[in-house]
């Protein structure tokens, strides 16, 4: 399979980056609304070099939100290997490749995108984004959104497998 990619964009700098859709066990997913765009997204942003994708998805959500998240979804620890400096990642939901339309230096987004778990309803007072907050699947209805970015929201929301996966992470 290959993919397009428009006329004078193929040789455009690729940045990776870690972004999470954060949910609660009241079925509400943490979104916030994108300064420069106008639209509601979820928290993320590159990764450093001297971090990893889980380490830097981690980070971006508690600078931009105040919240305070875990990973959740399964791991294969058996592939550790402690003795080379061999450690296991999570596995993202999904991965994206994102055109970025910087009038200083547009360039692709590689998007690793997690579930993430939290206990809390509200965003703490102190964070760098003052529009971050949790939504219900009806309230994401009248929020301004890229249309595959809904559709992602759409399909997390009926994803009872994810659902499932924040109840076992609030428990353990």
């Amino acid at each position: 399979m290959t993919t397009h990619v428009p006329h004078g964009r193929a040789t455009l700098d690729r940045h990776f980056t870690a972004s999470g859709l954060v949910m609660n066990r009241h079925r509400k997913l943490l979104l916030l609304q994108h300064r420069k765009l106008g639209v509601w997204l979820y928290p993320g942003g590159h990764i450093e070099r001297t971090e990893t994708p889980d380490q830097a998805v981690l980070r971006e959500i508690d600078e931009e939100t105040g919240i305070r998240a875990t990973l959740v979804g399964k791991t294969n620890p058996q592939l550790a290997d402690p003795d080379a400096d061999v450690t296991v990642l999570h596995r993202p939901y999904q991965v994206l490749c994102e055109f970025i339309d910087d009038t200083r230096e547009p360039h692709y987004h590689i998007d690793l995108v997690y579930l993430c778990a939290t206990a809390a309803r509200t965003c703490p007072v102190q964070r760098e984004n003052d529009r971050a907050r949790f939504f219900t699947y009806e309230q994401t209805s009248g929020l301004c959104m890229f249309p595959n970015f809904r559709r992602l929201v759409h399909r997390l929301f009926r994803d009872e497998a994810a659902w499932r996966l924040v109840d076992e992470e609030m428990i353990a």
